[in-house]
């Protein structure tokens, strides 16, 4: 049940990633009510809450920073509304279709997140959602390294939510 789960979870996720780049801002209220799914099928629902309380804003400031040191540039300064919801269904996999995360070392967390995190703001330019603000070549370390250096501090956000709910 747990695979089942954690395969609806990654599939609702890919839904809003497609439905954001796709639709961009027409996609805010079809991805509301996915993002709302995910909630209502999460099997941690008090420590998803928290996590989206404490880490949204956290997420959102590390793309504010990389707009700011022309990373990446949006259509809209600084940073497009379907994002908040992306960060939001992103946020909602990491107690489940990426809990694997959590097993990991931080420096193994931070190690996947640099290698493959880019490649989502690849395809966004890709879409043409977003620009590189620097050659592939360059984004992919730069850009790797900050959104890594954020998740990883998510992560250990979200372990101690996890320690501080279970006393």
């Amino acid at each position: 049940m747990m695979r089942l789960h954690s395969l609806i979870n990654f599939v609702l996720f890919q839904v809003v990633w497609f439905l954001c780049l796709l639709l961009e801002q027409h996609s805010i209220v079809y991805s509301t009510v996915v993002i709302a799914l995910m909630f209502y099928l999460s099997a941690q629902k008090k420590q998803d809450a928290f996590l989206l309380l404490k880490c949204l804003p956290l997420a959102l400031l590390s793309e504010f920073i990389a707009v700011k040191f022309g990373l990446i540039e949006f259509k809209v300064a600084p940073f497009p509304l379907w994002l908040v919801f992306l960060w939001a269904a992103l946020l909602l996999c990491i107690n489940t279709s990426m809990s694997f995360l959590t097993t990991l070392k931080p420096w193994q967390a931070f190690i996947v997140c640099l290698a493959f995190a880019p490649g989502s703001y690849w395809a966004g330019a890709r879409f043409d959602v977003l620009e590189l603000g620097l050659p592939l070549w360059q984004f992919w370390p730069l850009y790797g390294a900050l959104w890594a250096a954020t998740f990883s501090v998510i992560l250990f956000i979200n372990g101690k939510i996890g320690a501080f709910i279970k006393q």
